[in-house]
């Protein structure tokens, strides 16, 4: 059984299409067609089967693709051992790191640092639904960021979530409140808030949460990098934004104030997310036990 056919195979089912998995994979959409039809041919069962717009597994399909991530894992564990044992010298740990989460994150990217003083490690800051193509395109091993709405393919290793804060403009509330507000006291303050460049994220959670509420929220901006937004309101936006409480730094300018938010609904809830496929890496998983 060819190991390109398996990968593909496993592309398909995760990202629902073939098209998806074309591009993914950066190839033409017939030649991966030919491939799925040549394995299907080779088990002599059909693997996939269309589901409204999305391809689904039979239970052959499924068999096979609990067994080929094993298998694939197994071999990429195998190939980084022999890279490893032939070049002692320095490793390279590849670490995706979200907007969202810098500041939350930091602690484990320096103990990273300080445990591993003769890796070489590369942090790509990205926004999460760019961070998932990374770790599907193979450039980065582990995705530290926002828990990803739809887990396929991914194992997720899950940190507590983060309480959410407002950062206002303090043309619209001059002085911080001697008390909590509600996420729905913000409803007519013009909002900027944070999106994944694709896919649905807390953007999504944020809106239906307001109008589960009964408020029809007044959305101004939306922004996949927080740090843009803050340096917004301190440059004088008039505007408010949600972010998660680790991120907040006191105004350098003094013209956004932080308020509590309570009861604080859990939209932000970091992971350390890597593909199902890939193999354990036992350098950043023990720093993360450590943290969790």
């Amino acid at each position: 059984m060819d190991l390109k056919r398996l990968r593909y195979f496993c592309t398909i089912l995760e990202q629902g299409s073939i098209s998806k998995a074309a591009e993914i994979l950066c190839i033409a959409q017939p030649p991966l067609s030919k491939r799925l039809q040549e394995l299907e041919e080779e088990i002599g069962a059909p693997l996939l089967v269309r589901t409204g717009r999305r391809l689904e597994p039979t239970e052959a399909g499924q068999f096979l693709y609990q067994r080929a991530c094993e298998i694939l894992r197994l071999v990429e564990e195998t190939k980084q051992k022999a890279v490893a044992i032939a070049n002692t010298e320095k490793r390279v740990l590849r670490v995706g790191v979200s907007y969202l989460f810098q500041r939350f994150f930091f602690p484990v990217i320096q103990e990273l640092y300080r445990r591993n003083p003769r890796a070489e490690i590369a942090i790509s800051i990205s926004d999460s639904s760019h961070l998932e193509y990374l770790l599907q395109k193979g450039t980065i091993d582990i995705a530290l960021m926002q828990r990803p709405g739809n887990s396929d393919g991914f194992e997720l290793t899950l940190f507590p979530a983060v309480g959410i804060q407002a950062l206002v403009s303090t043309e619209l509330l001059p002085k911080i409140p001697d008390h909590p507000l509600s996420i729905e006291d913000f409803g007519d303050f013009p909002l900027i808030l944070m999106r994944r460049v694709e896919g649905a994220g807390t953007f999504e959670k944020i809106l239906d949460y307001l109008r589960k509420a009964g408020v029809e929220p007044h959305v101004k901006m939306h922004v996949s990098d927080p740090c843009v937004a803050i340096e917004m309101l301190e440059t004088g936006t008039v505007a408010a934004i949600f972010v998660p409480a680790t991120e907040v730094l006191p105004s350098r300018s003094g013209r956004f104030v932080a308020v509590e938010i309570e009861p604080s609904p859990l939209f932000f809830v970091p992971a350390a997310v890597r593909l199902s496929i890939a193999p354990a890496m036992p350098e950043v998983q023990d720093i993360i036990s450590d943290f969790i």
